[in-house]
């Protein structure tokens, strides 16, 4: 099994862009996660909006990866010129945003985009805990991080990110492969992961939707989130199924209904949260 270490899906920006950074501006909205739960469906789909702008590659890191200086980020998103030249065509405005899941997961990533953009629109989609996890432990196996079953994993997941996420919540130049990788379960605690964001940004600007709705109804879920983002809603949007990495063996039965149990807790803090109803 391979140890090279994770990186950033979006490759460094060109000169130009580097050089001409002052003249671009931050991103309006960002897709916070989860990981599995078709925010790269999502992110395709918005991508194909005229009033959205995103990246062409998904996932920026620029908040959950070691600091660099805001210039660098703003590099990735459109000069302001641009920006102008586009709403004059269009006759309303245009919103920059992008999508990386491990922000909703990652202990500095909400205070740091708190930091820099504070009146950011927050997007998170969220999955069936246990499912999600059994996904995400397939995606590991698939890019060849993971060796051990899915049961051995989440019994070792404890002592195998030990001590990882106080490391990267102390140091702003910190990175953790275990973190990102290994978390199946604690990924799944998205209550947690809310109150930490909700913690220095107001409800207001969060949108939350499910991933079991976005693909039964992706046409009236992406309509919520175009409205949400103050752009008009499409009639004809595409909604490709990006990322499902194939087919996998199921999970069994009993691994199922153990984690059922061990996330009710967190399921019941999580619709209190939230003030609705779970799909799952």
């Amino acid at each position: 099994m391979s140890n090279r270490p994770m990186k950033a899906h979006l490759p460094r920006p060109p000169l130009p862009a580097l050089l001409t950074s002052a003249f671009r501006p931050l991103p309006d909205f960002l897709i916070l996660g989860t990981q599995k739960a078709g925010t790269t469906s999502l992110f395709a789909s918005l991508g194909e909006h005229p009033s959205l702008w995103i990246p062409t590659c998904k996932e920026c890191h620029y908040f959950d990866q070691p600091w660099k200086p805001s210039w660098v980020y703003r590099s990735y998103f459109l000069l302001r010129t641009r920006r102008k030249r586009l709403e004059m065509e269009l006759g309303h405005p245009v919103q920059l945003g992008e999508a990386t899941p491990y922000y909703l997961y990652h202990p500095r990533a909400p205070q740091r985009a708190f930091d820099l953009i504070p009146n950011a629109k927050l997007v998170v989609i969220l999955r069936d805990p246990v499912q999600r996890a059994y996904s995400h432990y397939a995606h590991s196996q698939r890019r060849r991080y993971e060796p051990l079953s899915f049961e051995e994993a989440l019994e070792q997941e404890e002592a195998r990110t030990h001590g990882e996420e106080d490391r990267l919540a102390r140091s702003a130049f910190a990175r953790s492969d275990p973190h990102q990788r290994y978390t199946y379960f604690a990924r799944g605690l998205y209550a947690q992961q809310l109150k930490r964001w909700m913690a220095l940004f107001p409800q207001s600007q969060f949108h939350v939707e499910f991933s079991e709705d976005l693909f039964i109804e992706p046409e009236r879920v992406v309509n919520r989130i175009e409205t949400f983002l103050g752009v008009p809603c499409r009639t004809d949007l595409t909604f490709p199924k990006a990322n499902a990495g194939g087919k996998r063996d199921k999970m069994s039965e009993a691994t199922a209904a153990a984690l059922r149990a061990r996330y009710a807790e967190a399921n019941a803090e999580l619709e209190s949260l939230l003030g609705r109803s779970l799909p799952w």
